[in-house]
């Protein structure tokens, strides 16, 4: 019951199970809680040195609430979960979820008022529409590169950066890149090191929805002055990874 969650030492673990005991809601809504504080434990297992190991071999989550800050938070919904579940009900609900489990925690005195508060100020509000946003994003973003069959033939096409697969790239760079600047069709990308690369061709749909700041998952590579978008993952949004 509630994914075995009451066999982690962590207090953690514990007030999540105490927390889904006591919950008194619809059972649609009780698989919601269940599933969501079941990932946040998984999120924090994620950390090796979080966990403990037992006799028979298997890896527990040991630390408690006072090892953890907003970033533990802030992480879990921006970062872990879009990569991980790809599922737009949990990410969009479980800041509302965590909400109402932490003021449940503080309630019942798992942390201080200071702890309380570092943890409710990294709770995103209005998260579905940013949701979206992302989600939105990271389709035009992989239309840059993978268009459908029927989109040569439509007005979709002005959404595509032609790419010459014969033609080698000049240059090749790869992995978490930040949007700093956003002009018309082009954007310039900066990387973990504070690299700037650009012009970046990104169609006319996609700087619609990008916003500054944003962390694109993305191989470019530059072909004669500007890059073009040859693979991509996720958008995370500003503060998430860089």
């Amino acid at each position: 019951m509630f994914h075995n969650l009451s066999k982690h030492p962590s207090n953690i673990a514990q007030a999540a199970f105490e927390y889904l005991n006591k919950l008194s809601v619809s059972e649609e809504t009780r698989r919601l809680h269940v599933n969501i504080l079941y990932l946040f434990i998984e999120h924090l297992r994620s950390d090796l040195s979080a966990l403990v190991r037992t006799k028979d071999g298997e890896y527990l989550l040991y630390n408690s609430w006072d090892c953890y800050d907003s970033n533990a938070i802030s992480k879990f919904t921006n970062w872990w979960l879009p990569r991980t579940v790809m599922n737009s009900t949990i990410e969009t609900r479980a800041p509302g979820v965590l909400r109402k489990w932490i003021k449940w925690c503080y309630k019942h005195q798992y942390f201080d008022k200071d702890r309380f508060k570092d943890f409710m100020a990294a709770l995103p509000k209005s998260k579905s529409k940013e949701v979206q946003r992302l989600q939105r994003a990271s389709e035009l973003l992989y239309r840059l590169h993978t268009p459908t069959t029927c989109s040569w033939k439509t007005k979709s096409r002005n959404n595509i950066v032609s790419i010459n697969w014969k033609q080698e790239p000049s240059e090749l760079c790869e992995g978490y890149m930040k949007v700093v600047d956003i002009s018309h069709e082009f954007g310039f990308l900066e990387t973990p090191e504070g690299i700037q690369i650009g012009p970046v061709l990104l169609g006319r749909e996609l700087p619609k929805v990008l916003e500054l700041g944003d962390v694109l998952t993305v191989e470019i590579g530059r072909y004669g002055k500007n890059w073009k978008v040859l693979d991509s993952g996720n958008i995370y949004a500003e503060g998430t990874i860089l």
